[in-house]
């Protein structure tokens, strides 16, 4: 019995994880309208927190506000991106150049008098294709953009009936107080994890945007916007955001001195604030272990691509909470955290 009954189990999870595969062009936009209603709700309750003269301003004007906040901040950042990327694709020779001469500088340290293929190489190397893929990417994303906001819609109408729902569902039920407390914790435990996550990588992309603004690098409010987002996912983002800078600034200017004070001072300001301050502002909020985390990003990143990535420590979380709650599956919420406290409490 016990047997087919982790037989089954396992016949569950991969089913569950082909299914992900394979619908992801509709799952993954309807997690990002999951997210964004998420932001929304977040940024409506901070809002109604403000306190003026002992006055709360009203619920419903928090909400619109808040949805006036979220459409301003994304037609900004679809707009800066847009720019951005038709700045880049126009530079791009300039860039091709620039990295021909760097080669020819390097054969020449090195006392290289007759280049090898390498520079031939080099010399047809087009960045304007895959500046032109990186569009096609965004295009894909923004085709999404109506799929996302009709989702968005109707988890709003679907809010208003959820809590109605959910009790008559558990009407009865042993595991209503559960049920209720694991939704509880989550929702908050999430809510400060992003509005921490969020915190720190606006901290962390005005940083560099003030590096970047210093050196005179090209596109650098772009270049901190990519950096604000790529915080979100954990260890590899952070070295992705100090790369792409650093390596932008080795084909813009005709010597190596932009290339190491960018690297050294993105890096500085990495470990500043993602390993020092974050951690302290963190704390022990989500509980899960480091290990964990960076096999649920490679698990979640090759499911989801990008969008996994960013979704992979909440997720996980969430799994944890859950698994928690069962004796079944209690060993392993166990094994994914940090330190074997798993109550929803702890």
């Amino acid at each position: 019995m016990g047997v087919l009954a982790y037989a089954g189990g396992l016949g569950i999870i991969t089913l569950t994880v082909y299914i992900m595969v394979v619908g992801r062009d509709l799952i993954v936009p309807f997690l990002i309208s999951v997210v964004i209603w998420h932001l929304i709700n977040t940024l409506t309750d901070y809002y109604h927190k403000i306190n003026i003269k002992n006055i709360r301003i009203p619920k419903p004007i928090c909400f619109i506000a808040a949805l006036i906040t979220m459409f301003v901040a994304l037609y900004l950042v679809v707009d800066m991106i847009g720019n951005n990327i038709a700045n880049v694709k126009a530079a791009a020779p300039l860039y091709q150049e620039n990295l021909l001469k760097l080669s020819e500088r390097i054969y020449g340290l090195l006392g290289i008098e007759e280049q090898p293929n390498l520079t031939q190489l080099i010399s047809q190397i087009d960045f304007r294709p895959f500046i032109s893929n990186i569009a096609g990417t965004m295009a894909g994303i923004a085709g999404n953009a109506g799929l996302i906001l009709i989702y968005v819609l109707f988890i709003f109408l679907e809010q208003a009936s959820f809590r109605t729902k959910l009790n008559a569902l558990l009407d009865g039920s042993k595991h209503s107080e559960t049920v209720h407390e694991i939704i509880s914790t989550v929702s908050r435990k999430i809510e400060t994890y992003v509005a921490i996550k969020t915190f720190v990588s606006l901290l962390t992309g005005g940083a560099c945007y003030i590096v970047l603004i210093l050196n005179d690098v090209d596109y650098a409010s772009f270049w901190a916007f990519i950096i604000f987002l790529l915080n979100y996912i954990p260890t590899v983002g952070s070295m992705l955001a100090v790369a792409f800078p650093a390596l932008l600034s080795l084909v813009q200017f005709p010597t190596f001195t932009p290339f190491v004070i960018i690297l050294t001072s993105l890096g500085c300001i990495q470990i500043l604030i993602g390993n020092i301050l974050e951690p302290r502002l963190m704390g022990n909020s989500l509980n899960l272990s480091p290990l964990v985390v960076m096999l649920s990003l490679a698990i979640w990143g090759s499911i989801w691509g990008i969008a996994g990535m960013f979704l992979s420590v909440p997720f996980t979380f969430i799994l944890m909470i859950v698994f928690s709650e069962f004796p079944k599956t209690k060993p392993f919420a166990i094994a994914l955290s940090q330190n074997g406290k798993i109550g929803l409490r702890d």
